[in-house]
């Protein structure tokens, strides 16, 4: 998986303008798949010239022009082809693992406060999955949102998992 698919399949959903892609991806797939907005607009540039993206210009007054993306058949091509792949298992990198493997060396005081700061992001971004989840999706979700609303599901449910897991952990200790 690279940055490219990320952007092929966000474009794959309709046409953009490098800043509106780079908040579509900063409010859906940046949960999951983080970029800056600096790396979006170098990817862009390699996608064009590889004919998986093409752009029209706008004119604007007053204001530099603007570009608008739009993902082509080679690049859904690319995406599909990708997308029919099957992944690769690896392993997850979790530094806070790390700390918890470690804990015996730190003591349990300093676990348990990192974990109460922890907490607090993980609640945080549980509300506001599911908050995303109450203001757009209804029991039924129609074919066209199915791709974000499964991914939003599987956010909520890996937060809950997460709060789940710090809970216990901070009984034991």
């Amino acid at each position: 998986m690279s940055l490219k698919h990320a952007i092929l399949a966000v474009l794959s959903h309709g046409e953009r303008t490098g800043y509106d892609l780079t908040r579509k991806m900063d409010g859906s797939v940046a949960n999951f798949w983080p970029a800056t907005h600096q790396q979006v607009y170098i990817e862009l540039k390699k996608l064009d010239e590889l004919g998986f993206v093409r752009f029209k210009e706008k004119k604007q007054k007053e204001r530099p022009d603007k570009k608008i993306y739009t993902i082509t058949k080679s690049g859904l091509a690319e995406l599909k082809a990708w997308a029919e792949e099957p992944l690769e298992v690896t392993a997850p990198k979790d530094a806070l693992l790390i700390k918890v493997f470690a804990s015996h060396v730190l003591g349990t005081k300093h676990l348990a406060s990192e974990l109460k700061r922890l907490r607090e992001f993980h609640q945080a971004k549980l509300l506001e999955y599911e908050e995303i989840e109450a203001n757009y999706f209804s029991d039924k979700v129609p074919p066209r949102l199915l791709a974000q609303y499964l991914t939003l599901r599987r956010g909520i449910i890996f937060e809950r998992s997460w709060l789940e897991w710090c809970e216990e952990s901070l009984k034991r200790l």
